[in-house]
């Protein structure tokens, strides 16, 4: 039925609006940094996260790049397999290359060094 379609789509785009808001404020982004990232205004970014636009594809495949996160994460909230991953990723992608290599470079003398430890307890 019509009804229940345009019902069903409204509350996805609500879902997806909300990922979005939450995604961005976990990576201490502001509306008005996420929209300049992706060339559209704040306003649009207000209206992608309270649910009121369904934006394109480009913006959408560029806001999941931004943001960090999988299209399907945001288009229906199916998380990684390990959400600790998937933070650390979202924040290497946000750092510049340089600090990005560095702190790979640190996480993987951490992880010798914990697996020079013995198996976990």
């Amino acid at each position: 039925m019509v009804i229940t379609e345009k019902k069903e789509r409204k509350q996805w785009l609500a879902q997806v609006g909300t990922r979005v808001w939450n995604c961005r404020a976990d990576l201490g982004m502001s509306r008005e940094h996420l929209a300049e990232r992706l060339g559209i205004t704040s306003q649009y970014v207000s209206d992608i996260e309270q649910g009121k636009k369904c934006m394109s594809m480009a913006i959408f495949v560029e806001l999941s790049q931004v943001l960090g996160v999988s299209l399907e994460y945001l288009a229906h909230g199916t998380l990684p397999e390990d959400p600790a991953v998937d933070r650390l990723t979202r924040h290497l992608r946000q750092t510049t290359p340089l600090n990005r290599e560095l702190a790979t470079h640190m996480l993987q003398l951490a992880l010798e060094a914990a697996e020079a430890m013995g198996p976990e307890q």
